[in-house]
This record gives structure tokens, C-alpha cells and sequence, in this order.
């Protein structure tokens, strides 16, 4: 028998995940929450760029809840409101459904999340029986699940080293590029990523599992943040980035052990393809990838990426999705990528 699902999203992922729920062998889709009135009462297939499915887009939580679905696959939330979003996420959990949840990356590693946002899942996951599962593409899936499973092709590990390696141009939140990561900022600017905890928060949890599988504590942490400039102004999705600015930028968080690095996340992303060419690019012709490096006997390296377009955004969603199954069949609480079983699509085209 299909799983129950509901879904909660907008955008191109949130649109690429509502199709995955729909073509998932799995999972059956019985309710959708939308918060664009243009879609409120449409038929959740045509959303989806589909045929119709028969079930139609509501903006109302309580008749959700009370569908009593297996999992909500919650894709509702942009920077800064956390506590709002897992308020949502609670109170599925307290009525006994499970949540699958693409940017709460605060709780992708069950030890580490605040209190202000841990805490109440884990009451209402203990109330529920429920369980809850953060996921996504970075911090998620290409940063977490990838890194263990190449480490098993490993003898010696020196260090793990996780990339994004990605062009940016085209974003749309002004907020985000220029506040929390830089672009557009004058050399020497610190950003919200590193003087607001925001690069420990998002990634620390990666850091964390990679190293609880090697074994080893983390005992300090380091960072490094550092910009590129052109000396020409940019076009972006997001606005101008004037010349002298930052139009490429380069940062690491750096897990420490006894004095080395064991695990690190580092970052390339760009507004302009002309900038920021001294470090790593992609080995193909893509607009973003995820890398990861093993220093160590052998020296491994994996990149994943796909073309431009919407399939971008079908690999941010699906690790979502498709951890639906073994999420419902997990124990109760929150849970990281070693508390769940392997999953991956049966989706095949003939």
C-alpha cells in the first residue's frame, strides 16, 4: 500500500519535489498546502506541470492535518524564519506524522540542533511516535550521504573535503547574495555567513556525521572567508554587482582534529563566470556541482552536476522524496542519514 503524502512548497523545487511525489511508485499524494492564491483550488498535477491527479491545492493547515497522512514533505521556508516553519512542521509530528523537511538544516544531526528549535520536535515526535528527517542537496544529501559512501572505496583517510562549486547569476534573493553570503560587498566586508554563526549552523551538522563514521572528535574549528572582484559591474538575478566588489567568493569551515583538519565543507560560487577563476571550477560544463574529495590512500574524487534548468532543482528535491519510505518505517525522533535505510528512485521509464 502507497504511503500518504502531503507537500508543502513553491518554486522550482518545491514544484520539482510535488513531481516526484507523483511519480514515486511509493507514494501516493493526498493533500498539497500553497500560499500563492493564483494556485489555491487547482488540481495539484497541473501545479506540477502534469496531468490532473484529482486532488486539488488548499491554504488550509487543519484540513491537512486531518487528512492523518504517513509524511509531510515540507519544502516551506527561506532564511530567517525557522522557528515559524518547524511550528508547522510540530504540529503534524504531534498528530503522528512523520516530516521530511528539504531546509531545516539546523537539525540535520540529531545532537546539535538549538533548543529554541530541537526541543519542541522532539516533544512532539515523542508525543506523536513520529519521526523527523532533514534532507536536501548542500547542506544535505551530496554533502552527507555521498561522502560516507565514497569513503567506503578508502584504506587511509587523511581528510574529507565537501564542495559546492557553483554559479550563482542567476538567484533572484537579494537578501541572501548580499547579506548572508557577500556579493556585491566591498573586500573586507565580513557577511552574515560569518560574523551571524550562519556557517556553523548550516554546515557543522555535515562535519558532524562525516566524522562520528570516521570515528574521531571534533576539538576546534576554523574559518576562512575571502572574495574576488571584477573590474567591470555584473548583471545579476539579484540585481548589480558593481565593479570592486565581490563577484566570486571563497570560504571553508574546517573541523579540527589534535591540530589537523579531518573534514571540511568548502565553497566557490559566482556571480560572473569571469571571476574567481584562481580556484577550484567544475570538471564539466555545469552551473553548479558538489565535489567530494578524499586526501588519502587512495586519493578519491566524485562530483555530481547536471545542465542548466529544471533538472537542478529535481536534484535538490529528490533526496527528499525518495527518503519518504524509510523515514515512516524509522524510530521515532530526529533522525540524520545513518538512522534511516539506503534509498534511492524506482522511477524507471520503461
Amino acid at each position: 500500500m502507497a504511503l500518504r503524502v502531503i507537500h508543502c512548497g513553491s518554486g522550482n523545487v518545491g514544484r520539482a519535489a510535488l513531481r516526484g511525489i507523483i511519480n514515486h511508485a511509493d507514494l501516493e499524494l493526498v493533500g498539497q498546502y500553497v500560499w500563492s492564491p493564483e494556485k489555491l483550488d487547482m488540481d495539484c498535477g497541473e501545479i506540477a506541470g502534469m496531468e490532473p491527479i484529482g486532488v486539488r491545492a488548499t491554504n488550509d493547515w487543519d484540513a491537512l492535518l486531518d487528512l492523518q497522512a504517513d509524511c509531510l514533505v515540507f519544502f516551506g521556508r527561506s532564511i530567517g524564519r525557522a522557528e515559524e516553519c518547524i511550528a508547522d512542521c510540530v504540529r503534524f509530528l504531534e498528530r503522528g506524522t512523520n516530516v521530511v523537511n528539504f531546509s531545516a538544516f539546523e537539525l540535520a544531526h540529531p545532537e546539535l540542533g538549538p533548543p529554541e528549535l530541537r526541543d519542541p520536535v522532539v516533544t512532539a515526535c515523542a508525543k506523536g511516535r513520529s519521526s523527523f528527517f532533514f534532507s536536501g542537496i548542500d547542506p544535505g544529501w551530496a554533502t552527507t550521504d555521498m561522502a560516507i559512501a565514497t569513503l567506503a572505496a578508502v584504506d587511509r583517510v587523511d581528510c574529507v573535503r565537501v564542495l559546492e562549486l557553483g554559479y550563482w547569476g542567476k538567484y533572484s534573493s537579494e537578501y541572501s547574495c548580499r547579506e548572508y553570503f557577500g556579493f556585491g560587498k566591498p573586500p573586507g566586508h565580513m557577511p552574515l555567513l560569518m560574523t551571524g554563526g550562519f556557517l556553523r549552523r548550516s554546515w557543522e551538522p555535515t562535519l558532524r556525521h562525516i566524522a562520528d563514521v570516521l570515528g574521531k572528535d571534533i576539538d576546534g574549528w576554523e574559518e576562512m572567508y575571502e572574495v574576488d572582484c571584477l573590474d567591470h559591474d555584473t548583471e545579476t538575478g539579484f540585481g548589480v554587482v558593481e565593479a570592486g566588489t565581490a563577484a566570486a567568493i571563497h570560504f571553508e569551515l574546517r573541523a579540527m582534529h589534535k591540530g589537523k583538519a579531518i573534514v571540511i565543507c568548502e565553497h566557490v560560487d559566482q556571480v560572473s563566470r569571469q571571476a574567481g577563476l584562481q580556484w577550484k571550477q567544475p570538471f564539466g560544463p555545469y552551473d553548479c556541482v558538489h565535489r567530494i574529495e578524499i586526501e588519502g590512500e587512495p586519493a578519491l574524487t566524485v562530483e555530481i552536476g547536471c545542465p542548466p534548468g529544471f533538472g537542478a532543482a529535481v536534484r535538490c528535491a529528490m533526496p527528499v522524496v525518495n527518503a519518504v519510505p524509510g523515514v515512516c518505517i524509522a524510530k521515532p525522533g530526529i533522525l540524520g542519514p545513518l538512522d534511516i535505510p539506503r534509498y534511492w528512485s524506482r522511477n524507471v521509464a520503461h
